[in-house]
């Protein structure tokens, strides 16, 4: 055993800080989590960052650390010392549960020369410590079990409660250490149940301490119980994805068949045992199964349950992660310490058996089993370090995965000078690998996945681009005068970081725009192109830090056509805003995804900046200071004919119609319900397979069948036109082609309430080539209104000679609007009402829809009608007391643009000022 041991430190501790390279993402915030409880006073019962990580490991390394000082070495030594233990309690364990310890023996070498174990044993992952407290829990269980006061003469009560009471310190120390360890009291339920009579009152004993020790997380969780959850729902199963069947298979053949397929956890594929140790395996369980037919005592059926049920049991946290990567060594790592004990019970039950049947009987002693491991050892130990150390540890996959590229970037940082604006791109904002590694990390600023170069407005700069986030190609020429410097090679030759300093700010040369974001951020300059559907359109932005926000923002890119509707959309958070320096510029990139079916034709594409906690947006400002809108529109990107993709999206309601060259696969589904006047969006998703003539596209609206007609006619002709609002005739489509075909149209206002059927009719003057009929439509009953209520501040302020605003009522912080339709609105007008700070800039507060929530579109207004809009002003915390100016119009969603107003008093030319509204 001492040999065993010996094998088990020479495979896991030496080279610890090089071997596995560098410092994953995952290891250094568990470093940084073990540092804060060594050395800075931290005391968590649960970590809620990173998804959630239970304690144990992360006291275990602090502990270390307070000793030895924080570093990579400490935190993975902690993970060594764990794994070294687990070997020798496997020992233990295995003599618990089978009484044999030449199976103790075998198993404890079979663990020490795992590859499986000696990875997770050289990493400073917290799930290294579920098999030692699981392993540590079974044995004092049995311990428990196996004896009683008076079983043996001297033996003490004392010492048998003892016993009982360091199973449960294990027992509940088990809940402390990895989320896959929830399994675990399952396997013992189902397991040990034949103990329990043996145990009487200890059992209480057990359990009462293992509650006690779990008592302050269970505690937590009853109060944060979302921090239970968050990592459970990440890898629920959902529609989809892999199922709970596939997922089990997968998760089965990782014992002998087709294992991790991931570079951090394992050799892709490799299985948990070789063949050798794969047959031995299955005639371990084999014999475990075959077993639990004899008679036996409590312990004996207890140990052969729970080597039979462990494999399913502590299997099910990888089988249940279907939306991770199935089979995962790290979840299933609760298999240890048991899935080892089979192969040697196999391997002992087929030694004695041969060595019966040639009537060898003296090499099933001891002292041939210690010979036998003796002859293993060095066998077993070179295999896994050729695997380990120079298979796995020598790839340039391994290398990069473990972050290896911005450990360099670390320890190149601390050679710079201090005080320098230095720009680190990384996958991750605020990379930890960085921030344990370097002492430079507070000066970094960051750009996340490389899609942002901001441009200091004086000296120098140094920007560093690690492989795992390259120079990108768009932002190269703005660098090309910088000096640059190579970082030291890496497993496959190339500099794992390339560093550029720039001595000053290049120009930047961009099609101007102009757009002030509240004073914060200023659009200068922008650029798009084109591409074709399934791709994405390159955006490149121009900008210059005005001043640094007093909350986080965001920036959002929607990808729109000539008429509203938003294909897609992003914005990623390319360079956080609490790094932000006034005065500094910054070019911004964004690949806009294309959606496939997005017609040919002319896009904009609206970008703004919003407030992720609440989602309000910064205003977008005239010259004159005033608010035009929310958003500034680029125009520039163009969408080209393409290809359709080999396999088509499916619509949101499949459909089948069938013309010459031309199909009809879905279209998206009818609203429930909608009013007369409203607006009815519509889209048919079209594939094209020739050419086609020039058909007209018509819709029709039949009925209802229980109301008297409407017309002299039974039908209404909706639309006549032709496919994109009319702008791409069928005839112009390039086949192959995939077009989703999108359609508005405006309800008749006197409409009565029913159900309509709706058909599409696709031809020419003559018969048509195609008829669709779409499911019911649904008009309900109007809720206009033509009085006015009663208004204690009546206005009588017109809009573009359009929409009247009739007057107000205040209480308290609520605000009612009355509105009337002078003429049928020409358009879906925004109402705005805006309270103005003290010097009357826009805004403290905001609030920007169509009237009533967004639900009463102007355009479907009728002459005379009169809607009533409610809004509770809410100013921001820490708002001065007194009285502010709230100013109240309509706009153009497009472009920003309000609506003049016309009014007796002297006032603003496109709003209506509401003075004073108080605030408390």
């Amino acid at each position: 055993m001492v040999i065993v041991l010996l094998l088990a430190a020479l495979l896991r501790l030496p080279a610890l800080a090089e071997l596995p390279p560098g410092l994953h993402y995952d290891e250094a915030a568990n470093a940084i989590l073990a540092g804060d409880i060594g050395l800075r006073g931290a005391r968590p019962t649960f970590i809620s960052s990173y998804t959630g990580k239970e304690v144990l490991f992360f006291y275990l390394a602090g502990g270390l650390m307070r000793l030895v000082g924080e570093s990579v070495l400490s935190l993975r030594l902690t993970a060594a010392f764990v794994g070294l233990l687990t070997v020798a309690v496997t020992y233990r364990v295995a003599v618990a549960l089978v009484r044999d310890r030449r199976v103790a023996l075998l198993a404890a070498l079979f663990l020490a020369a795992s590859f499986w174990h000696v990875l997770f044993s050289r990493l400073g992952f917290r799930a290294i410590t579920q098999p030692l407290l699981q392993g540590l829990a079974v044995w004092w269980l049995f311990a428990a079990a196996r004896s009683r006061p008076g079983d043996r003469p001297g033996r003490s009560a004392g010492r048998a409660w003892a016993t009982a009471a360091l199973a449960g310190l294990f027992l509940g120390l088990t809940g402390h250490t990895y989320l896959a360890a929830r399994m675990f009291p399952v396997l013992l339920l189902l397991a040990t149940w034949p103990l329990w009579p043996r145990l009487g009152r200890r059992l209480g004993v057990i359990l009462g301490v293992a509650l006690l020790v779990l008592s302050p997380l269970l505690l937590f969780f009853a109060g944060q119980p979302d921090a239970f959850w968050v990592r459970i729902r990440q890898v629920a199963p959902e529609p989809g994805g892999l199922s709970l069947g596939e997922s089990a298979l997968r998760s089965l053949g990782m014992f002998f068949v087709e294992g991790d397929p991931y570079w951090r956890f394992n050799l892709p594929g490799r299985p948990l045992f070789g063949l050798p140790l794969g047959v031995l395996f299955v005639l371990g369980l084999m014999v475990c199964v075959g077993r639990l037919a004899r008679p036996a005592v409590a312990s004996e059926r207890a140990a052969r349950l729970v080597l039979a049920l462990a494999p399913l049991i502590m299997l099910l946290p990888t089988a249940l992660a279907v939306n991770e990567i199935v089979p995962s060594n790290l979840r299933a790592i609760g298999l240890l310490p048991f899935v080892v004990v089979l192969p040697a019970v196999g391997f002992v039950w087929f030694w004695d058996t041969t060595a019966r049947r040639l009537g060898a009987g003296w090499v099933t002693g001891r002292w041939a089993t210690a010979t036998m491991v003796i002859v293993l050892v060095p066998a077993l130990g070179w295999q896994t370090y050729r695997v380990y150390a120079e298979t796995w540890g020598g790839r340039a996959d391994v290398f990069y995965e473990s972050d290896a590229d911005l450990a360099a970037v670390a320890a190149y940082l601390d050679r710079l000078p201090a005080g320098e604006p230095v720009f680190v791109a990384a996958l991750h904002y605020r990379h930890p690998t960085v921030a344990f590694l370097s002492q430079q990390y507070e000066q970094v600023r960051w750009l996340p996945g490389a899609a942002a170069l901001p441009l200091p407005s004086e000296g120098p700069a140094t920007y560093v681009f690690p492989r795992s986030a390259p120079l990108p190609a768009w932002a190269a020429p703005y660098l090309a005068t910088a000096v640059v410097e190579g970082g030291p090679p890496g497993p496959d030759g190339a500099p794992v970081f390339h560093a550029y300093r720039l001595t000053g700010a290049p120009p930047v040369d961009l099609p101007a725009a102009k757009a002030d974001y509240g004073g914060v951020i200023e659009l200068t300059g922008a650029k798009s192109g084109a591409n074709a559907p399934g791709e994405v359109v390159p955006l490149l932005l121009a900008w210059t830090i005005r001043a640094v926000p007093d909350r986080h923002v965001e920036p959002f890119v929607h990808f729109e056509d000539a008429w509203g509707h938003r294909w897609s959309q992003g914005g990623d958070n390319a360079y956080p805003s609490e790094q932000w320096v006034a005065g500094d510029r910054l070019l911004m990139h964004a690949d806009v995804s294309v959606p496939a079916g997005a017609p040919p034709g002319d896009y904009a594409l609206r970008v703004g900046w919003f407030h992720r906690e609440s989602g309000e947006r910064l205003p977008v400002l005239d010259e004159g200071g005033r608010f035009a809108g929310t958003a500034a529109v680029v125009t520039g990107a163009r969408v080209v004919a393409g290809p359709p993709p080999a396999t088509l999206p499916a619509p949101p309601v499949a459909a089948e119609g069938m013309a010459a060259g031309l199909r009809l696969i879905g279209h998206e589904a009818l609203p429930e319900s909608i009013e007369a006047g409203h607006r009815l969006e519509l889209a048919f998703w079209w594939v094209a397979s020739a050419p086609l003539p020039p058909w007209r596209e018509r819709l029709v609206l039949r009925g209802p069948e229980d109301a008297p007609p409407l017309r002299p006619a039974e039908t209404i002709n909706l639309a006549d036109t032709r496919p994109v609002h009319g702008t791409l005739p069928f005839d112009a489509w390039a086949p192959p082609a995939f077009v989703v075909d999108r359609q508005a149209i405006r309800l008749p206002a006197d409409l009565v309430a029913g159900t309509y059927h709706l058909e599409l009719v696709i031809g020419d003057d003559g018969a048509p080539a195609l008829t669709y009929q779409l499911p019911a439509l649904h008009v309900r009953e109007s809720t206009r209104v033509f009085d006015a209520p009663p208004l204690a501040e009546p206005i009588t302020a017109t809009f573009g000679g359009e929409i009247r605003l009739l007057g107000a009522n205040r209480d308290g912080d609520r605000l009612t609007l009355a509105w009337q339709a002078l003429a049928a609105p020409a358009d879906d007008y925004t109402v705005f009402v805006h309270l103005l700070d003290a010097s009357g800039a826009c805004c403290l507060w905001q609030a920007d829809a169509w009237p009533q929530g967004g639900g009463s579109p102007t355009g479907g207004w009728l002459p005379g009608q009169v809607v009533v809009d409610d809004y509770q002003i809410q100013p921001p915390p820490g708002t001065p007391p007194g009285a502010y100016s709230l100013e109240v119009g309509l706009y153009v969603a497009e472009n920003g643009l309000r609506l003049p107003v016309t009014m007796s008093a002297a006032a603003p030319p496109d709003a209506v000022l509401l003075d004073p509204w108080h605030v408390p």
